[in-house]
């Protein structure tokens, strides 16, 4: 039987804080630090997730805090080369 996850377990809150950081960096994004930030945090926690073993949903959120900085990031830089014209 597996024990329960503690709030405070970082397999638990790394992917929660790539994909609220992703998120926010789609809406606020300064010099793409937040989206850096979703960006290594998602991947941190993949890495984790995959160690741990079958943490599918904690993977899957880490993949859309990945997957939300990189569309931050994108949306940023589109911005700013549009601006530049």
């Amino acid at each position: 039987m597996t024990e329960p996850s503690s709030a405070l377990d970082p397999k638990v809150w790394l992917p929660i804080a790539a994909l609220v950081l992703g998120a926010v960096s789609i809406f606020f994004n300064p010099y793409l630090l937040v989206s850096a930030i979703a960006i290594v945090l998602g991947i941190i926690a993949m890495v984790g997730a995959r160690r741990a073993g079958n943490q599918r949903t904690y993977r899957l959120i880490a993949i859309l805090g990945i997957v939300a900085g990189a569309i931050g990031a994108v949306s940023v830089i589109v911005s700013n080369t549009i601006s530049a014209l």
